[in-house]
């Protein structure tokens, strides 16, 4: 089958459920949906057509990891009029792998009862690339058990049936856009005023700011970036022209990451400003805005959140010539990279543009 008529394009996640259940169905999800960040949970976003109808045409509930075993009697109870939505399917650590084979049990319950499983494939691999093989196995075994594997781009397509071994011709496929996330852009100097005033930074206005943001963790090559950024300094690149934002919370497990990266930043403070915190909704429209670029350094990635919200403010993207990035390769305010050398290339182009601009 020719590879543009082996999946099926939806507009939005209703569309993919009018597909293969009734109206008046019950979707179950996992992870919970976060309702109360209706402006920057994924979950939320995906939903928000369901959410925000009265009456929708499908019910959802979220569930946790306990509620598992609930699945087999919501199978029964609601038989033939609901489905499971599965996100996020990987463990980072011991503990986490060990909790699979229960979850694992009530997912072979509910598939034996003839109901309708989902899975949205965000990444091939850990993030930490940790137990690679038994990744591999969960995830080709879910596989065969999901009657849809929603992916956010046909770009994508080829990549994960490789990895899934789903054959492309496969009717499992559908894709769904990733949503677009609500942006409140923001007058640039006071969005820099006001991350001066809530987090005692010294952000200077007249410089070009890299942004480089979401949770702290190794994967995201913000260290790397650091260390290439002080290489850069050392080379030649004035004080003034360019200042880095990292913000986010520091992700489970990434401590060490993280004091790595605040070791660094302390021998050129002036060039940059580290917010390792959690933001509140109602901060991340000064933190997008503030921006002149957001610039992603990740070592592996499938699909990207944070590139939806940088492209929904608008903002200019530096990012790896990998994963969902590889599909912006014609967006003129994308500049992919491949290596340590072409990321240091852009860099140095960043600083020669704004010192040029200033001494016209």
């Amino acid at each position: 089958m020719n590879l543009s008529t082996s999946y099926t394009h939806f507009e939005n996640i209703t569309e993919c459920y009018e597909d293969m259940l009734p109206h008046g169905s019950l979707v179950l999800v996992f992870p919970p949906i976060r309702e109360k960040f209706p402006k920057t949970d994924y979950l939320y976003l995906l939903y928000s057509d369901l959410l925000e109808q009265s009456p929708a045409p499908y019910s959802l509930k979220s569930i946790n990891a306990l509620k598992h075993l609930l699945l087999p009697f919501l199978a029964l109870r609601h038989r033939g009029k609901v489905a499971l939505h599965y996100h996020w399917l990987e463990f980072q650590d011991l503990k986490s792998l060990l909790a699979f084979p229960y979850k694992l049990l009530w997912f072979s319950l509910f598939s034996a009862l003839g109901t309708p499983i989902i899975w949205t494939v965000h990444n091939l691999e850990p993030h930490d690339r940790k137990w690679l093989g038994p990744h591999r196995w969960l995830h080709r075994r879910m596989a065969k058990r999901t009657q849809r594997l929603h992916i956010h781009s046909h770009a994508l397509l080829e990549r994960t049936s490789n990895y899934l071994d789903i054959p492309l011709e496969s009717s499992k496929w559908c894709v769904v856009p990733h949503p677009s996330f609500p942006a409140d852009i923001k007058e640039r100097s006071t969005s820099i005023e006001e991350l001066n005033r809530r987090y005692s930074c010294t952000i200077p206005v007249d410089a070009t700011i890299l942004l480089l943001f979401g949770n702290i963790s190794a994967y995201k090559g913000i260290l790397e970036f650091v260390e290439l950024f002080i290489e850069a300094v050392d080379a030649g690149i004035a004080r003034e022209t360019i200042h880095v934002i990292i913000a986010g919370p520091v992700k489970k497990g990434q401590e060490a990451y993280h004091q790595q990266i605040t070791s660094a930043v302390t021998q050129l403070p002036q060039y940059f400003s580290y917010l390792p915190h959690f933001f509140p909704e109602d901060e991340y429209p000064f933190l997008l805005s503030a921006s002149d670029y957001c610039l992603f350094n990740y070592q592996n990635i499938h699909s990207s959140g944070g590139l939806m919200m940088a492209l929904s403010y608008k903002r200019k993207v530096i990012a790896p010539d990998i994963g969902i990035f590889s599909s912006h390769r014609n967006d003129s305010n994308v500049q992919l990279f491949t290596g340590k050398d072409e990321l240091r290339q852009i860099i140095d182009r960043l600083h020669s543009s704004t010192h040029s601009t200033w001494h016209e």
